[in-house]
């Protein structure tokens, strides 16, 4: 028996069946706490200061990417 036929059907009669996705609307209370702040002040070209409310670690670091033409160059923070 040709199993080929039948499964090829079925294929072919999922992708034309509509999705039925329902959706249902609820209220839902959320707060957050915010442990810690972190600023960063880019000065003219220079590298960017970063001033955090606790000891959070970050680095500063050229980004890969060059600067552009006449431009400042472009920096990263990462926390």
């Amino acid at each position: 028996m040709n199993l080929r036929l039948p499964f090829a059907a079925l294929l072919l009669s999922l992708l034309v069946l509509p999705a039925h996705a329902g959706s249902a609307n609820a209220r839902m209370e959320v707060s957050f706490v915010v442990h810690a702040a972190c600023t960063v002040d880019a000065p003219g070209g220079g590298a960017p200061h970063v001033s955090c409310s606790d000891a959070s670690l970050y680095r500063v670091a050229p980004a890969v990417a060059a600067a552009p033409a006449g431009g400042n160059a472009a920096w990263t923070v990462i926390f």
